[in-house]
C-alpha cells in the first residue's frame, strides 16, 4: 500500500501529494467497471464522500482522499499526472480488475 504524504495549512490539511482530479476519479472507475458504492466499499468511505468529489462539491479529507486513490490504485488503475498533455487515468498492463 502507497503512504501519501501532506501538509497542514491554514484549514489543517493539504492535498499536494495526493493529486487526484474528480474527473480522473470518475475515469478510473470507468476503467475497472466500478460503481460509486463499489468504489466506497473498497475504500472504506461513505458513498456520499464519493459522490460529493466526483461532482467537485467538495474535496475529501486527505484520509478518505488517500483512502479512495490507494482503492483505485489496488484495482489497477494508474494515474497519469499533468505532464504537458494533460492528466489522466490508465490500467496497468496484467492487472484484471
Amino acid at each position: 500500500m502507497v503512504e501519501y504524504n501532506y501538509e497542514i495549512n491554514q484549514k489543517g490539511y493539504s492535498l499536494s501529494g495526493l493529486a487526484l482530479t474528480p474527473a480522473q476519479c470518475r475515469a478510473a472507475r470507468a476503467l475497472i467497471e466500478w460503481s460509486q458504492e463499489a468504489l466506497s466499499n473498497a475504500a472504506n468511505v461513505s458513498r456520499h464522500t464519493v459522490k460529493d468529489f466526483e461532482r467537485g462539491v467538495r474535496t475529501p479529507y486527505p484520509n478518505n482522499m488517500a483512502a479512495i486513490r490507494s482503492a483505485l490504485e489496488g484495482a489497477g488503475v494508474q494515474f497519469i499526472p499533468e505532464n504537458g498533455g494533460g492528466v489522466g487515468v490508465r490500467l496497468i498492463k496484467g492487472i484484471k480488475a
